[in-house]
């Protein structure tokens, strides 16, 4: 039966009380089920009946060159059927997708396919794995050791079905030190991903809803906030395929070709629309809701959102060794702009100190996650003890720093290692840059702290002016003062510097490693 959070209760309190796992949930075979329209890839139409085929077609394909239950298979194409299909036919021959970004060197291919020994990988360019050195099968259109067109579609699977704690999928994530750590995730993780996709898309699905993001599916934000809910619902997924730069013009008219429903999009994405206001109203846009995450959503961000585009933006939280945790949507709960959201139904969630304690309400503590939990890693990939460390007292520690009050609503304050020690003051980064993103100047803001002898650490700021404003001494001491004056005398960034962007990772967030490197070595080349 199709999981559904709708039948436990209409508001957060009641599906929250009511709200039980299903014991038979299995991704597979309920998009084996779907009829209809799955992708939108430009012009074509790509039906469930396809996807179930062509699927089918690798699952046989594998099973033939040797793939056994466990082994690892990659996957490194863009947003494409040709990815779906390598995914759930390697969910079919109970192996592990590796998920792979078009955008990784050659270096970094070959970490990923070492460490992990994957078997096979499904790419769109062989050459450049070729040139990693590794020795994996190659499967490409052209140019691998087999022909994507000669795996032949076929009805038949010999899926029989998997025990949700079985390993399903990787993800290799970055850290601010060290090598990337490999996320093993069990079958289950999907499952934990549906009731946020639910409450965060307004209690989807609907009739006709269409979805979008512009992110990699390559990216636990692309595939797991987004894609596979959608495909396990039925709902229909247009493909997004994007070379370099995001041309927000072009992503507002897919959009609109397409009626698109609900889109998950980073806030850097939405902040580069409203910089776009005049283009945006001008659309005939059929948005009723926008999941975000990855970074604080500005709660004016929410408000214009809502305002110039009619659609609820609504905040999500998680990272790939636990997703989407914390949600919201103002049809079923009460919405705290300045809050991230509650729990989830089905997890939990609290603010604990480094012990793994509970932390009374208001106080500053790291966000856990309560095990057991289906969107959970199972460990870091052959890291034992960094598994050991994420884990405390029965609690995954996120890195991530909040507070929570009194209703169980949840405020993201920054990184663990992003936190800034000043003088005796624990500033968060996110607060001063919500205060500097209301002056009329600023379009975009970052905000890091940089090693100072007599204060410890001081406050830098990267702003990004708006058109029409000149970057001068004038406008800094102005951004100073009306920082001074709206949070704190002690807060205000000591250090700013006007830039035209933002560095950004390929998912949206700021670098703010890159920031902080970037100052440091101007610093220390002036002193």
């Amino acid at each position: 039966m199709l999981f559904d959070i709708r039948f436990f209760g209409t508001n957060y309190s009641e599906i929250k009380k009511n709200f039980k796992w299903p014991n038979d949930f299995d991704l597979i075979f309920q998009i084996d089920r779907n009829e209809g329209i799955a992708l939108i890839e430009e012009n074509n139409l790509i039906t469930y009946q396809e996807l179930r085929e062509r699927s089918n077609g690798v699952e046989k394909f594998l099973s033939e060159i040797g793939v056994k239950k466990g082994d690892v298979v990659a996957g490194m194409l863009p947003q494409s059927a040709e990815l779906v299909y390598s995914l759930l036919g390697t969910y079919k021959a109970n192996a592990i997708f590796l998920s792979m970004s078009t955008l990784f060197g050659i270096d970094a291919i070959s970490y990923r396919l070492t460490h992990s020994n994957a078997k096979v990988i499904f790419t769109d360019n062989p050459r450049k794995v070729r040139d990693s050195k590794v020795r994996v099968t190659i499967v490409s259109y052209e140019g691998g050791d087999y022909d994507f067109k000669s795996i032949l579609r076929t009805n038949k699977s010999e899926y029989k079905g998997s025990s949700l704690s079985e390993p399903a999928h990787l993800f290799y994530t970055s850290g601010t030190t060290g090598l990337p750590k490999g996320v093993l995730l069990p079958r289950s993780w999907v499952l934990g991903h549906l009731p946020a996709w639910q409450i965060a898309f307004d209690l989807a699905p609907r009739r006709d809803d269409t979805f979008i993001t512009p992110s990699e599916w390559a990216w636990i934000g692309g595939l797991g906030d987004l894609l596979l809910p959608s495909l396990y619902y039925g709902t229909k997924v247009v493909v997004y395929r994007r070379t370099g730069r995001l041309d927000v013009s072009d992503l507002l008219s897919v959009m609109e070709k397409n009626k698109v429903t609900g889109a998950f999009l980073v806030p850097t994405v939405i902040r580069m629309m409203k910089q776009m206001e005049n283009e945006v109203e001008k659309r005939n846009l059929n948005l009723r809701a926008i999941m975000s995450g990855g970074e604080k959503v500005d709660p004016e961000l929410i408000e214009w959102t809502k305002k110039t585009m009619s659609a609820d933006l609504n905040q999500i939280y998680g990272q790939t060794e636990v997703n989407l945790v914390i949600c919201n949507s103002p049809l079923i709960m009460k919405v705290k702009p300045d809050f991230t959201g509650p729990e989830c139904p089905g997890h939990k969630v609290a603010v604990v100190d480094e012990k793994g304690n509970l932390l009374p309400p208001h106080t500053v503590g790291e966000i856990a996650v309560k095990l057991p939990d289906p969107s959970a890693l199972i460990e870091y990939y052959k890291n034992e003890n960094a598994t050991k460390e994420k884990i405390v007292n029965g609690w995954i520690m996120t890195g991530d720093m909040g507070v929570m009050d009194e209703e169980g609503y949840i405020r993201f304050v920054g990184r663990k290692d992003d936190i800034i020690k000043s003088s005796a003051y624990r500033l968060s980064p996110l607060e001063i840059e919500e205060v500097i993103a209301k002056h009329p100047a600023v379009a975009q803001v970052a905000v890091v702290g940089v090693e100072d002898p007599i204060r410890g650490t001081i406050i830098a700021a990267f702003i990004v002016p708006k058109e029409g404003y000149e970057p001068n001494e004038m406008l800094e001491r102005d951004i100073k003062n009306f920082v001074k004056e709206r949070l704190a005398a002690y807060a205000y960034p000591r250090i700013i510097r006007f830039v035209k962007e933002l560095p950004t990772t390929v998912t949206g967030k700021i670098r703010r490693t890159d920031l902080r490197e970037l100052l440091k070595k101007e610093l220390e080349k002036s002193s």
